[in-house]
């Protein structure tokens, strides 16, 4: 029996930010020659400071997660087994949490 294919935008990674264009908006998908396909304004820069951005966002996310872990890993290590579910779901729920609002 064939296995459907999924759709693309399942496979799609890594993440990436939406950028726009600092002067209409429009969204940039391609960079054609460093200029905004719809208004013709310079993009480079804005580009550069926004994948700048996101690159600080998670990597500020991935030291605050690995901290949390292993803070959760030692603080919990005399826990019961739903005692230490519970402070892994309630950090998880955080990072979630965080994480989520970082990049909105």
């Amino acid at each position: 029996m064939p296995i459907a294919a999924a759709p693309r935008s399942v496979f799609s990674m890594p993440l990436r930010t939406k950028i726009e264009c600092p002067e209409c908006d429009a969204d940039l998908v391609v960079k054609r020659g460093g200029v905004c396909p719809n208004c013709g304004a310079r993009i480079n820069e804005h580009v550069a400071r926004v994948r700048a951005r996101e690159k600080r966002i998670e990597q500020i996310v991935a030291v605050v997660a690995t901290v949390l872990v292993v803070g959760v890993a030692v603080v919990t290590s005399g826990a019961t087994l739903l005692e230490g579910i519970a402070a892994y779901a309630i950090v998880g729920g955080a990072m979630y949490y965080l994480a989520r609002r970082t990049f909105v």
